[in-house]
């Protein structure tokens, strides 16, 4: 028996076999979908007349409806039965591919199901009757689609659904339980940040269109989601810990405000404040903030507020572009992202007032905990100075280390190691490290070695002679580890990478890490995450002491290397298009790291900033300018505007003792750029115009400076922008580079949009658009579609407009550019508005003000646009 399979979504057809019958929207088509929508139901004749012919058919409905029955029995014999006073379609309905997507969906089997909706129901059919179907299953399929999404959050769908909720999301901003899904699928997928922006849309466009809060669920659903992406910076808890129970005291009864704890280096500042920090973290629940401001670590390690501004801005989720380049404006801005939260702020090893000031936010519910050297005094700070461990304490330390059965066999010994140590935190912890790894040596033998400290507790400034502990120490590490200890005493930087000390060491990285495992159970090195090391400053100063003359130079040179090669590797990953600099082969022993995507390289050039600005001011000519260009594109990107200017100025300095033109023009307009992000326009102008000088004789030099001037002009000065631009084109074209000619015809198209320009813009920018394509550049094509856009809408085509800003926004959207695509979306929505196509335009312009506020943006002149739409 041959089965006739039949389909109601996006047209009435019927499938036998190979062979398949399209009735498209023809009267017998809409009859044939009349009755299959009750397939194995009679349909009486005037309802029939009712479905397919409407409200009000004519005269001679009943004979026009009998003439299509008779079409239908010849084209599907045997199908369509008279039954009393009506009539119905005799099959199997889940040969009907309506009825087979509600039979799947009550078995639980909606991802088989959902690909069977391929087009609205009976679209071919224009009655009341099909127009109300059509609205009621519309209904159905999205509850069965968000029955499915459901489903799949709680299988760890999460980053592959938030396109799909998105979407959902701008056709129905209203839907909280759409609302919901994408603010946890964005959470899933690592972007919190975004899913309580989103939160924060849907409640406002709740209160302003309906004038009501948001339901129970999505509340608390916001609740849990602010809970989980609290920032929580707080380094391990120490292990062990012992005695200061008067101290913890304390810190449990000061009132919210500033504490400042004070003592002399190795007393155990750091280690107090993060215990008692790990035990009063419930009191905090809007988080915890953490950083290590290196106020006496080697020069150029301690960390500027403003870099440590931004470290907590970022982990509040404040938005990048929302953070002024000021330090008082970044200071203000912590202020304003604390004011409603109750945190706990540590400010670890600060060095004095002017490096602590900005960050303290002075916000009721923040309470700040600092600890020094120095007797700092900020305003209304509570002093908790900090002296040696108690003898009690000193010996319950120095047991929990060496284990507390062989403590209690030796007392005397405990206590000879306990007063040669001065009662000092950190010496009892190397001692104690020592002693651990040689549990067969009597630990009167160890505080024998420590014989020369006896004067050491009586001795004013007791840090003085911790090197005699630390010597001590030192003495059981093999040579090699001894002799690793002695160079990380050299890294300009506070913490190094695996690869940054078998760099150093000019070792393979797995002899490298055994070496390091060494020192860490010696508690001469730390590794406060995964492949990442520091020491103690004063273990640092030990170790430089001992770093040997004929092996510092060559040792740091190999460092500095592995930062500046492999930066260059990072660099070129991250901005491809960028001109790879020539470099020298690596020294010896240097490790030169490789990058596979975009961002593996971003995350290293971000986790080595620190190091590769303190870096920059220790290397050779080239070393420096190397790191230079490799932080150019970054800490642009970033927002590091300081950091930029500052790495560009060292990189222009150092580039000009190299004999190398390209490099220093390269240089020089990197410096105009930091110049001009950091509000200097006129020096700006001043570095490019020497670059263009210097590029004398090279036209793609000058005309990339040429792009570089003209993207200084304002606004009010767009002729003289295209002067510019026009000129860089012509040299671009003399020397045949095409990405530069790409990029000269994209600013020519939007400068010509910015003047009404209209015909024009859009020759500039099919002629750019040709060039993108041909070298597969996304965002360049992007850029194009944006500027065709804005032709085809100054002409009055708003077809072309819809459909060049449609591309423009989805481009944009797969390469990553929120304030790109929001610009898009929002033309997108001034296009559909010129052609009065009010619905789409809202929808276009409310996904502006989402992805503009996800951006960090503003996003009023759009909520401006959607308001006087509305009236």
């Amino acid at each position: 028996m041959i089965t006739v399979r039949f389909t109601l979504f996006g047209g009435v057809s019927a499938r036998t076999g190979d062979r398949t019958t399209e009735f498209g929207p023809t009267r017998p088509g809409a009859l044939l979908g009349a009755l299959l929508a009750d397939a194995g139901q009679v349909v009486s004749a005037e309802e029939l007349v009712d479905r397919v012919l409407g409200d009000a058919p004519p005269p001679r409905a009943r004979a026009m409806i009998q003439t299509w029955l008779t079409r239908l029995r010849q084209t599907l014999p045997g199908l369509i039965e008279r039954d009393r006073d009506g009539y119905v379609v005799r099959v199997d309905p889940l040969e009907v591919d309506l009825h087979l997507f509600r039979h799947l969906v009550e078995e639980g089997r909606t991802a088989e199901a959902l690909p069977l909706v391929q087009g609205d129901l009976l679209s071919t059919v224009n009655t009341s009757w099909a127009r109300q179907r059509r609205a009621d299953f519309a209904d159905e399929l999205l509850a069965a689609r968000l029955g499915h999404v459901d489903e799949r959050l709680a299988g760890g769908e999460h980053a592959d659904l938030v396109p799909e909720l998105h979407a959902l999301a701008a056709e129905r901003p209203l839907d909280e339980r759409i609302a919901a899904q994408l603010i946890e699928a964005l959470h899933g997928s690592g972007r919190a940040a975004e899913a309580l922006r989103h939160f924060k849309v849907v409640r406002a466009r709740l209160a302003d269109e309906l004038g009501a809060e948001p339901s129970r669920h999505l509340a608390t659903l916001h609740r849990r989601l602010q809970a989980a992406s609290a920032p929580r910076q707080l380094p391990a808890a120490p292990k062990p810990f012992t005695g200061r129970a008067l101290e913890l005291a304390e810190l449990d009864q000061a009132p919210t405000g500033v504490v400042v704890i004070t003592g002399t280096g190795g007393v155990g500042k750091t280690s107090l404040a993060v215990h008692w920090a790990h035990q009063a973290a419930e009191r905090f629940p809007d988080g915890q903030l953490y950083v290590n401001l290196h106020g006496f670590g080697p020069s150029g390690a301690a960390v500027s507020p403003g870099d440590a501004l931004l470290r907590f801005l970022s982990a509040l989720d404040v938005p990048r572009a929302q953070v002024p380049h000021d330090l008082a404006g970044q200071s203000a801005l912590l202020r304003d992202a604390l004011a409603d939260k109750r945190v706990l702020m540590v400010l670890d090893n600060a060095t004095d007032t002017e490096q602590i000031e900005p960050l303290l936010p002075r916000t009721p519910n923040t309470h700040v905990v600092i600890t020094s050297r120095t007797a700092l005094r900020p305003a209304h700070a509570k002093a908790l100075p900090l002296g040696l461990l108690p003898p009690d304490d000193a010996r319950e330390l120095l047991a929990s280390r060496i284990g507390h059965d062989r403590a209690r066999a030796e007392p005397d010994a405990v206590d000879t190691v306990v007063r040669r140590c001065a009662r000092l935190p950190l010496a009892l912890a190397v001692a104690g490290a020592r002693a651990a790894t040689q549990p067969e040596f009597p630990l009167a033998a160890l505080a024998d070695e420590l014989a020369d400290l006896d004067a050491f507790a009586d001795d004013d400034d007791v840090t003085a002679d911790l090197r005699s502990v630390f010597s001590h120490s030192c003495k059981a590490l093999s040579p090699a580890a001894l002799r690793l200890f002695r160079l990380l005493g050299l890294i300009p930087g506070s913490d190094i990478s695996l690869a940054g000390a078998a760099s150093l060491a000019g070792l393979a990285q797995h002899e490298t890490a055994a070496l390091l495992a060494e020192l860490a159970r010696a508690n001469l090195i730390d590794e406060p995450e995964p492949g990442r090391f520091t020491c103690h400053d004063l273990l640092r100063d030990y170790a430089a002491e001992l770093a040997l003359d004929s092996e510092r130079d060559e040792a740091l040179n190999r460092f500095l290397d592995h930062l500046a090669l492999t930066g260059v590797e990072a660099g070129v990953v991250y901005t491809p298009s960028r001109h790879r600099p020539s470099t020298p082969d690596p020294a010896p022993g240097v490790v030169v790291g490789r990058f596979g995507t975009h961002e593996e390289a971003l995350a290293w050039l971000m986790t080595e900033h620190p190091a590769l600005m303190a870096a920059m001011p220790h290397g050779t000519a080239a070393q420096t300018w190397l790191m230079g260009w490799s932080l150019a594109d970054a800490l642009d990107r970033q927002a590091r505007y300081r950091d930029l200017l500052t790495s560009q100025q060292l990189a222009a300095a150092a580039v000009q003792r190299l004999d190398d033109v390209d490099a220093l023009g390269r240089t020089l307009i990197n410096l105009g750029r930091s110049l001009s992000r950091t509000g200097r326009p006129d020096e700006a102008t001043a570095a490019l115009r020497r670059a263009f000088d210097i590029y004398d004789g090279n036209p793609a030099g000058q005309a990339e400076v040429l792009l570089n001037i003209a993207m200084l002009c304002p606004d009010d000065r767009i002729g003289e922008a295209m002067e510019h631009t026009r000129r860089g084109l012509a040299l671009f074209e003399q020397c045949g580079d095409e990405y530069g000619q790409a990029n000269a015809l994209t600013g020519l198209a939007w400068g010509h949009g910015k003047l009404g320009e209209y015909a024009r813009t859009v020759e500039y920018a099919e002629r750019a658009m040709r060039m993108w394509r041909a070298m597969d550049h996304l965002i360049g094509q992007a850029e194009a579609w944006d500027n065709l856009g804005t032709g085809h809408l100054g002409l009055g085509d708003h077809v072309k407009a819809v459909e060049a800003f449609t591309l423009s926004s989805e481009m944009f959207r797969l390469g990553g550019d929120l304030k790109l695509e929001a610009g898009a979306c929002e033309q997108l929505g001034d296009a559909h508005a010129a052609a009065g196509a009010a619905e789409q335009a809202r929808q276009a312009w409310q996904k502006a003000v989402e992805l503009r506020t996800r951006a960090g943006l503003p996003a009023d002149h759009v909520r401006a646009k959607l308001q006087a739409e509305g009236e």
